[in-house]
């Protein structure tokens, strides 16, 4: 039993952050939704803040001794819960959905809004941990 805990380490580490990201996404979304009045917006807004902390995170690693050197913390974290509480799933449906639909402008929008905003997050999130 032990030699199974050993072997798959890294995998156990990521699904103990996929569940509380991926609870996490589904009460936040939830959310939004009521705010927005828009699946979609919540959609960009939920990426959006992940990948702002996923820079962060990646921006402050180097600093930190416990997290630089910390292997485990990195599948937690960023493969784990951040990859889990990003949508990126629900992003290729809602894009599949416009597509079946004819809605090229709207599948158009989310793509540059969603690439957009997840690469000025991830930039901005290093930026704050870099200072």
């Amino acid at each position: 039993m032990l030699g199974f805990l050993a072997d798959h380490k890294s995998s156990l580490l990521i699904i103990s952050g996929a569940i509380p990201g991926a609870l996490l996404r589904m009460q936040v979304s939830k959310k939004l939704a009521l705010y927005t009045q828009s699946k979609l917006l919540g959609l960009v807004i939920l990426n959006t803040v992940a990948t702002f902390f996923l820079g962060f995170f990646l921006a402050i690693q180097p600093k930190l001794e416990f997290i630089s050197s910390n292997q485990a913390l990195y599948l937690l974290l960023c493969v784990g819960f951040l990859g889990s509480f990003s949508t990126f799933s629900s992003f290729i449906f809602e894009l599949y959905s416009f597509s079946l639909k004819h809605r090229l402008i709207d599948f158009f929008c989310m793509v540059l809004f969603s690439i957009f905003l997840g690469l000025f997050s991830v930039f901005l999130g290093q930026y704050f941990g870099n200072l």
